[in-house]
């Protein structure tokens, strides 16, 4: 997203926001009984106190209708909460037609009660016209103005972060290079075990909690106004796995984790997961029998001939009569390609050793 639709994105809506409230309070205020102005002669100093009282209430109101507009964001949604403020905006647009409606019957029939509930049933129909216009079409306000558009596609695509997926630090390359898109979401239960994990006794656990913060910190700064910590929680459920489950399924999102269990169990209820562990080995380079190949064998294997490798992207390579060379780089030939739900396995056969290793 480039600046300038983050900028966008933040200011576009509040400032028709306070422009319309503003607006809205100053007409309504400033049209009141302008009949009885015109009986009394009295047309300039109530009309401008009224104007300013107006538009003072206005900003008022727009105040407090910005600050829950932020409150929804932060407790149920970004996407719920853009959508109140645009419902907001477009539902005071449906009440300046309806203003207009008032103004025009007040001057065409005198004053009565009958008029009066008329009146305020116009205004109040196309105030909650605008307001479910708005709140349905989402960003409309922002991309009439060449800003991006999130709307219901950008909802579909929220994605949930699990503790395992942070920690293991590779999300943030994946955001880099623009293969993850939409919202990004972390719920306040996961930076809750992700802090506890970073204050852990344990040095190794400090550290990969400590690693999995700073992970954070730098997904915010790639994703801006696209990454959110969403203060949600589900006291009835007591496991962060079924808590996340829970929230996916009431926000349509989908799950990115490397927790192999938490990728079962929410394929089983339905809702879509990203492994980041099946999208490494969906990537790896494919290999058949026969391709020739370098690996440095590193340790003994289970069999009492066998050597240990490791190809840089992390494959298992598994050498037959491969012991006496153990610290060497050798050239084997590939003799079979075993798929495990941990990765790719290669069995290999040697060569010979590779010059001057």
């Amino acid at each position: 997203m480039s600046e300038k639709s983050v900028r966008l994105r933040n200011i576009v809506p509040k400032f028709f926001l306070y422009l319309g409230i503003a607006g809205a309070g100053a007409i309504t205020t400033a049209s009141q009984r302008p009949i009885g102005w015109m009986e009394s002669g009295q047309t300039v100093q109530p009309f401008w106190a009224n104007l300013l009282a107006g538009v003072v209430g206005g900003l008022f109101v727009a105040s407090l209708l910005d600050w829950i507009s932020r409150t929804v964001k932060r407790r149920v949604g970004a996407g719920e909460g853009v959508a109140f403020l645009n419902g907001s905006i477009v539902g005071l647009i449906g009440a300046l037609f309806g203003l207009l409606g008032y103004m025009v019957l007040e001057l065409l029939f005198q004053k009565s009660l009958w008029l009066q509930l008329i009146e305020a049933g116009v205004i109040f129909f196309f105030t909650y016209l605008g307001f479910i216009i708005g709140f349905n079409r989402d960003n409309l306000l922002l991309s009439l103005v060449g800003g991006e558009r999130s709307g219901a596609s950008a909802k579909r695509s929220t994605k949930l972060l699990d503790t395992s997926v942070i920690i293991d630090g590779r999300i943030s390359d994946l955001v880099k290079t623009g293969f993850i898109e939409g919202q990004i979401v972390v719920p306040q239960f996961v930076m809750d075990e992700l802090q506890s994990i970073a204050d852990s006794a344990d040095g190794l656990r400090r550290r990969r909690g400590r690693r999995g913060l700073d992970i954070l910190g730098d997904l915010r700064s790639q994703l801006n106004s696209n990454f959110q910590i969403l203060e949600r929680d589900y006291p009835s459920h007591h496991a962060v796995d079924r808590k996340l489950i829970q929230l996916a399924k009431e926000l349509s999102a989908k799950i990115i984790t490397t927790d192999f269990n938490l990728n079962k169990v929410a394929k089983v209820e339905g809702i879509s997961v990203l492994n980041i562990n099946e999208l490494a080995n969906s990537v790896k380079p494919r290999f058949i029998q026969g391709e020739d190949l370098e690996v440095e064998v590193i340790s003994p294997g289970e069999e009492s001939d066998q050597g240990i490798g490791y190809l840089d992207d992390g494959t298992m390579v598994v050498v037959e009569n491969g012991r006496p060379y153990i610290g060497k780089k050798i050239l084997v030939t590939v003799s079979n390609v075993l798929q495990k739900e941990a990765g790719k396995m290669l069995f290999v056969r040697p060569k010979g050793e590779v010059n001057g290793s």
